[in-house]
């Protein structure tokens, strides 16, 4: 794994992690509040299945949290400083292609998920992405647009916890709209990332999935 970083468009430091393969990526969004490391346990199967792999901090998190001299902290953030966290996505993309990576999925948990959805409902290249626990509107990131905007040669795997008040029923009704997709809902609260923990089959069946 390497210790990786960028700047966007709008001047901000992301932090990455990089595991590096073929030159299929997976670009991993993580849950609010969490870090990159969350992913970490994912990646390595990943990467140990061949692909290159990008877990990034999203602005205002982790050790992303520089723009000049201006300090950031999600926790301050207006629901618009979120949305803006689309951007770190797109440079997140273009980061992966400038190390040889021609295709790219991505995998979100939480508001990463709904970043996820909205980045490839723009970006028709994006062929797959995963979406753990995504919600309908957090904080104003929206996704029953974004499903209607899909493509036929895109793809979708949904999972949540039917216990979980942030998602329960989301992939339901995202399902109803989405044509291409995989869903599965576990009997528990678990959200994002932590459905691995209570289902680490889940991680194995996900990389099948995107290998597919």
């Amino acid at each position: 794994m390497e210790k990786v970083s960028f700047v966007t468009s709008d001047g901000i430091t992301i932090e990455g992690n990089y595991w590096p393969g073929s030159n299929t990526g997976v670009l991993l969004l993580h849950m609010m509040p969490s870090t990159k490391q969350s992913w970490n346990n994912f990646a390595k199967i990943l990467n140990e299945n061949g692909f290159s792999v990008l877990a990034i901090d999203l602005r205002g998190h982790g050790e992303s949290t520089k723009q000049g001299n201006k300090k950031l902290d999600f926790r301050k953030f207006s629901d618009a400083e979120h949305q803006s966290s689309l951007q770190d996505v797109e440079d997140g993309i273009q980061y992966l292609k400038k190390r040889g990576i021609e295709k790219t999925f991505i995998s979100g948990a939480s508001i990463g998920a709904n970043l996820a959805l909205i980045y490839q409902c723009r970006h028709p290249e994006i062929e797959k992405t995963v979406l753990l626990s995504a919600g309908l509107a957090y904080r104003g990131v929206l996704t029953e647009p974004a499903a209607r905007m899909l493509r036929k040669n895109q793809y979708v795997f949904m999972a949540e916890g039917s216990s979980d008040i942030s998602s329960s029923g989301t992939a339901g009704k995202l399902g109803s709209i989405i044509k291409n997709k995989e869903t599965r809902t576990y009997d528990t609260a678990a959200h994002g990332t932590n459905l691995f923990a209570e289902q680490p089959a889940l991680m194995k069946e996900i990389t099948r999935w995107l290998k597919g």
